[in-house]
């Protein structure tokens, strides 16, 4: 199995409050954001690594390297489009996949590999996301929204759902399929093209997403300052959630 990490974006709800190169080398207990998600890949035995980069993406390759240090061999795979939306990301990574599925994480969304262990756990050729159930408020507040029907498929994503039920973790399984339905995303003109219009177009001409349910598994989605201090917060021990660990490096 093979890992996709989009890292491409501004991450323009934090720039103004720090002076750090790129969101995800911001610290946490001592530690780069990307570093969680990355020991989280490597623990769950998904080792072949592709980081889709963009803005400043030069910083995260210096810090991140070939991956070794990790137990990874990481790679990265530069998004000239990243100003017009994930899903171009995404699609950056299609020669990567070569026709198997990869599990794609944003790289803002610190996950542990709790989450990432029943989407791993799959059968069948369909993509899947996790899923939260018991989500917290500011969770509901920032995320994306899904909507899953009992058989456990999800038949609508999008952060402005009025009808919903869990709040997407930030994760998914994809096949090639999702490759299929940017292209076709892509022959329509438009100023931004999001992962998510591809997912619903997915959904929309009869490919299915399955939920996997991660409720009570550690993640976060760091957008804004006040996510930055409450995962501090959290990994400090704080909050009761996970112990610190430090690496003995300097940080960028």
């Amino acid at each position: 199995m093979k890992g996709v990490i989009l890292a491409a974006g501004f991450g323009s709800r934090l720039a103004r409050h720090h002076s750090v190169k790129h969101k995800v080398l911001l610290p946490v207990a001592g530690r780069p954001i990307i570093d969680y998600t990355l020991e989280a890949f490597a623990e769950s035995g998904i080792n072949d690594i592709a980081i889709i980069t963009g803005h400043q993406g030069e910083y995260l390759e210096r810090w991140v390297g070939n991956g070794s240090r990790y137990g990874l061999k990481v790679q990265f795979i530069f998004n000239p489009h990243y100003r017009m939306g994930n899903a171009l990301s995404v699609y950056a990574a299609r020669h990567f996949s070569k026709d198997e599925p990869i599990i794609l994480s944003m790289a803002d969304h610190m996950v542990s590999p709790d989450l990432l262990a029943p989407l791993l756990d799959v059968q069948g050729k369909y993509s899947a996301l996790a899923v939260d159930f018991d989500f917290s408020l500011r969770q509901m507040e920032e995320g994306t929204r899904v909507l899953v029907e009992e058989h456990g498929s999800i038949t609508s994503i999008g952060k402005n759902l009025e009808h919903w039920n869990g709040i997407d973790a930030g994760v998914f399984r994809f096949w090639p399929d999702i490759f299929e339905a940017i292209d076709q995303e892509l022959s329509e003109e438009r100023e931004q093209y999001e992962l998510s219009h591809a997912v619903t177009r997915l959904i929309n001409e009869g490919g299915t997403l399955q939920a996997c349910d991660v409720s009570g598994s550690f993640w976060h989605d760091v957008d804004t300052w006040e996510d930055l201090v409450y995962v501090r917060k959290a990994v400090s021990g704080d909050n009761g959630t996970i112990t610190e660990r430090r690496a003995g490096i300097a940080l960028p």
